[in-house]
């Protein structure tokens, strides 16, 4: 068909077409419509799939030994963690009342690292560290310290204390010196990024080990002992079965409600292995009224250790025997909120390599997990080779992680007034999107001219099956849902039905404002708009 002959529109259906917000215009014959399967390339969307985690680069281009494995297509999130030290090197004692806060902090790395990451096409998430027990080269006599120097000399605010001759500055946790300085850093963190849409997700910080709200290290090689289980109501306000917390629950609540003030707009996730954290973040907390969207889940050492951690699913831990309603809640939080998970060097739970993998492809699906690290496992750890079959569990819990939608059928009936179409949407991932997403349907002519195009409504942020998944030879179960819209009268002939999927994710008052692309569906034939042929139908 001639470029001239392409743009002509009957008369008898222009009004209709327009009120539809037609869209006339020559392009190509669309292509043929089909899903995809998991063996081509992962799909590269928003808070899905494999993430860069602190600074190091996806797997399998990343290590050394294993890159003659396919590339990995790329990410759209990378997550840091940032020493405190290096956003606060000046005592706030010797600054100014009513300083800004530029001159009480030094944000220059962290808006770098932020920077980078939008330059990529990457949104960014990030965590504060006031104590880490590794992982840097120590030699006897050095001082590891994630907090700034003039903590030393703040009363009260921090303890040194000696292992093997290396010398360790923790955080009194409990400590009103430290509380202070901590919670005034987190506000100001909010006030600076909590509107910045380049700016994702913040992970809770200021307790414990790599912020991660657990303290194993303190207590196992610093010898700080805890409170046992029958003091820990008195001595923390809330119980603690293992002697693995210290902090008490006005401490917690200080830390949660200081984090939920500062971040409404962002979302939030946090470790769960404190009960008392885990409570006010999920539930209790007030401040939860101000939260746009949920706080998520951050589960370290998949593939050794459950997802939930053990006071929410050990059969001998007593708010699993007492049924605490607070379990229910966190096991169902993934139907709202990202699961973002991390790979661990150590064989925690024991058994083989073979059995690490095996377990996180499995707890990857069941525990519905939208992010999985670029880090930690065996083979990006260490300078191993990673055996093909190691290769194939690992690859499939990365690509099965988070969302995979596909408009896989399309069925179109006449009506009164016109045509209706039925699209048949599935999700063959782990999780559903948390974003906000716009779906739009074209109607293509054989030629390709585009003669319509309507909003569609598939509800993808509940488009999840809670199926058991233990045959590891399968792929997941998948979560189907129909969308159904109306279209206009049209003139007899063959159709095609495209669907795009565009970004709608966007913060009140957002700075910086960020667009990602058109969602990645699992489909062929991705035009240039990001739209795919979903079906072919015929009119008359």
């Amino acid at each position: 068909m001639s470029a001239a002959r392409c743009g002509v529109v009957p008369k008898r259906v222009v009004a209709l077409l327009l009120t539809l917000a037609i869209v006339a215009g020559c392009t190509s014959p669309p292509p043929e419509p089909g899903t995809v399967d998991f063996d081509g390339p992962d799909l590269v969307n928003p808070m899905r799939g494999q993430y860069q985690n602190i600074l190091t680069d996806l797997f399998p281009q990343a290590s050394e030994p294993n890159r003659d494995r396919p590339a990995w297509p790329g990410t759209r999130f990378e997550s840091v963690r940032i020493p405190w030290r290096i956003l606060q090197p000046k005592d706030p004692r010797t600054v100014a009342a009513g300083a800004p806060d530029t001159e009480r902090y030094d944000f220059t790395r962290l808006d770098r690292a932020i920077a980078d990451a939008a330059a990529q096409g990457r949104q960014f998430g990030f965590r504060i560290t006031a104590f880490d027990s590794c992982c840097d080269a120590t030699d006897k006599g050095q001082t590891v310290s994630m907090a700034p120097d003039w903590l030393a000399t703040t009363p009260g605010a921090s303890s040194t204390r000696t292992a093997d001759g290396v010398h360790y500055v923790l955080p009194e946790w409990n400590n009103a010196a430290y509380l202070d300085r901590f919670t005034d850093l987190i506000a100001a963190l909010g006030r600076r990024y909590d509107r910045d849409e380049r700016v994702a997700m913040y992970e809770m910080s200021g307790y414990g080990d790599f912020s991660e709200n657990h303290v194993a290290f303190a207590r196992d090689t610093l010898k700080i002992p805890a409170p046992s289980p029958e003091n820990s109501r008195k001595e923390l306000g809330y119980f603690s079965q293992y002697r693995d917390q210290y902090l008490t629950y006005a401490s917690a609540q200080r830390l949660v409600d200081a984090t939920l003030r500062a971040f409404p707009s962002t979302q939030i996730v946090s470790t769960m292995g404190n009960p008392a954290i885990a409570g006010l973040l999920l539930r209790d907390s007030p401040e939860l009224r101000g939260l746009r969207r949920p706080v998520g889940i951050r589960s370290d050492s998949l593939g050794a250790l459950p997802i939930l951690p053990t006071w929410a699913e050990n059969r001998w831990s007593e708010y699993v025997q007492k049924r605490d309603p607070l379990i229910g809640v966190l096991a169902e939080r993934f139907r709202t909120a990202p699961v973002i998970t991390e790979w661990p060097p150590q064989l925690l739970s024991g058994g083989t390599v073979l059995d690490y993998y095996r377990r996180g492809l499995r707890d990857v699906v069941n525990g519905h997990v939208s992010l999985v690290s670029s880090t930690g496992f065996p083979a990006q750890s260490r300078p191993e080779r990673i055996t093909d079959e190691q290769y194939s569990l690992w690859r499939r819990a990365t690509v099965y992680t988070g969302y995979r939608y596909a408009a896989d059928r399309v069925e179109v009936t006449a009506t009164g007034s016109g045509l209706r179409a039925a699209v048949h949407w599935v999700n063959r991932g782990s999780a559903p999107t948390y974003d906000g997403w716009k779906v739009s349907y074209e109607v293509v002519t054989e030629s390709g001219r585009r003669v319509a195009r309507v909003d569609g409504a598939p509800p993808l942020r509940t488009m999840v099956s809670t199926q058991p998944y233990s045959d590891l030879a399968a792929t997941p179960p998948v979560a189907e849902a129909t969308d159904t819209v109306d279209l206009p009268g049209l003139q007899p002939g063959r159709y095609m039905l495209r669907a795009i999927v565009t970004w709608d994710e966007h913060k009140p008052r957002g700075t910086h404002r960020t667009t990602m692309p058109p969602m990645q569906l699992a489909m062929a034939g991705r035009g240039k708009d990001g739209g795919y042929s979903a079906g072919w139908f015929q009119v008359g």
